[in-house]
């Protein structure tokens, strides 16, 4: 993974990010393919409030990873996605970053570049736990990945439990608990 980006280059990201959606859409709708610009509209309003609803956890580092993860050159692209009524997360942010920042450097390091790889977290606020699934899809160097998923290299905070994890040549699932 990259270094952190200056606040300069955060807004020309975004500018570039928007820019890009609002010429989709302009694009179509001058192709008379109004129900494509329809659809290009409503995936930049649910993109929109899973930003709100990840920069809503009061987990800034975290946060900011996946904001910007896209922005840079990765070997993959991350989405994300939080499900339930969000709250105060914040105890858990320095941890959960050093996991996933980790984990994810793992990834870019076993990934194989025959597809388009594409790793999903999905964030689930249940009213007594949260659990955060990274499932990635896309062919992965399986043998050398679980040895360094099972080396002392990503070690996890003693308030974040590994609950499951699988692998196979095509996907990687971890789910992770807070508490």
């Amino acid at each position: 993974m990259k270094g952190k980006m200056d606040s300069v280059s955060l807004l020309r990201h975004a500018r570039h990010d928007w820019l890009n959606q609002l010429q989709l859409i302009k694009g179509n709708l001058a192709l008379d393919r109004t129900d494509r610009a329809k659809e290009i509209i409503d995936q930049v309003v649910q993109e929109a409030k899973n930003e709100a609803k990840v920069s809503n956890l009061k987990m800034p580092m975290l946060a900011e990873l996946f904001l910007t993860y896209n922005w840079l050159q990765n070997q993959y692209r991350l989405d994300y996605e939080v499900i339930g009524t969000e709250r105060d997360l914040s105890k858990y942010d320095q941890p959960l970053f050093e996991w996933t920042s980790c984990f994810l450097s793992e990834i870019e390091k076993h990934v194989v570049m025959d597809s388009e790889p594409h790793l999903m977290v999905t964030i689930q606020l249940f009213e007594d736990k949260v659990r955060i699934s990274y499932d990635f899809a896309g062919v992965l160097d399986v043998q050398n990945i679980e040895q360094s998923m099972d080396s002392s290299q990503i070690t996890v905070h003693n308030s974040i439990r590994i609950i499951e994890s699988y692998s196979q040549e095509n996907e990687l699932l971890y789910i992770l608990e807070l508490g």
